[in-house]
């Protein structure tokens, strides 16, 4: 057995360790989170706020109408409810697509439902509040849709507002 002196400096090294351990604790604070419904339009990455996406419907039968601006290719009925659909595409500036092979994502703003063409749906995630940053100037005439982007592995998500989206359809 070691001397008393040992055994002090012992227990001040294994105190002196605990301390350096305490301070190199990370506290694990919770992030205010957001779900949100990440889908592809046009080979790119968008989401829309989870709380405002009611149903995705698989593609169906649009009923075209004559008269309807560009951006609507038709209607749909939804249990017995007849719903208009817009075409994303029109707003992003891209190609339109074959609506009869697009999911329907119903989305709600208040007393305004309508369906949105997507390509697929990627995934429904919870995203951090903090990591949504502001759009970049750099994105035109569609800025003016656009709530924010975030990261989501190695490329960058762009978050589409309903609420400004129903403004457009709606002028």
């Amino acid at each position: 057995m070691g001397s008393p002196g040992e055994v002090v400096n012992s227990a001040s090294i294994l105190e002196e360790v605990k301390r350096l351990q305490r301070m190199n604790e990370r506290v694990e604070v919770e992030e205010e989170r957001v779900k949100v419904v990440v889908f592809t339009c046009g080979g790119s990455r968008y989401g829309f706020y989870g709380a405002k996406v009611r149903e995705i419907l698989p593609p169906r039968e649009i009923s075209w109408v004559p008269g309807l601006p560009g951006f609507l290719p038709g209607l749909i009925n939804v249990r017995g409810d007849i719903e208009s659909v817009v075409d994303l595409r029109v707003f992003l500036g891209l190609e339109a697509g074959d609506p009869s092979r697009c999911l329907i994502a119903m989305v709600a703003e208040g007393e305004c439902r309508f369906g949105v063409l997507l390509d697929s749906v990627e995934d429904v995630t919870d995203v951090a509040i903090q990591a949504i940053q502001p759009p970049l100037p750099s994105l035109g005439s569609v800025r003016d849709l656009v709530a924010g982007e975030w990261k989501m592995g190695s490329e960058v998500v762009t978050l589409l507002d309903v609420q400004k989206l129903a403004a457009r359809i709606m002028a």
